[in-house]
């Protein structure tokens, strides 16, 4: 494999790194708006819904960032061949994959893929978690020979 491949998915690994630290300050950032959204529920299941719903939003969006960092961190570690970094690379690559199969299997409901926000969030999702798989696979033990 050449110097350059190994370059490429350092690039990737970091590039989504940064991606996965953005999704998870942007879901702090519309946090708050979750209450208004469900505004039109009925009295009893907004008192049921919006705490659970606030904190899975807050919870989510603190782990994406030490996922987002350790994974950045992690990318130029991998390529110089230290285990440490492979093995982390090698768990964020399966946390990140079942982001969007979690999102398959417990999102059953039709109308929640008619939100465009939606859809572009699980597709960035699932397209970051293919593009880490290949780029840990990019990066092999040891030194790059130059």
């Amino acid at each position: 494999m050449s110097y350059q491949y190994q370059k490429v998915g350092v690039w990737f690994l970091r590039a989504e790194g940064f991606l996965l630290i953005a999704l998870g300050l942007v879901h702090l950032v519309a946090t708050p708006h979750i209450a208004g959204l469900l505004k039109g529920s009925s009295p009893a299941v907004y008192r049921r819904a919006v705490g659970p719903m606030v904190l899975n939003h807050v919870l989510v969006g603190i782990l994406l960032l030490p996922l987002g960092y350790t994974t950045w961190l992690a990318a130029r570690g991998a390529e110089r061949g230290e285990v440490w970094a492979r093995r982390l690379l090698i768990v964020n690559s399966v946390v990140t994959c079942a982001l969007p199969l979690s999102v398959i299997v417990f999102m059953r409901q039709p109308e929640y893929y008619t939100a465009p926000l939606f859809l572009c969030g699980v597709g960035l999702v699932a397209i970051i978690s293919v593009l880490m798989i290949a780029a840990t696979l990019t990066l092999r033990r040891g030194k790059p020979s130059t």
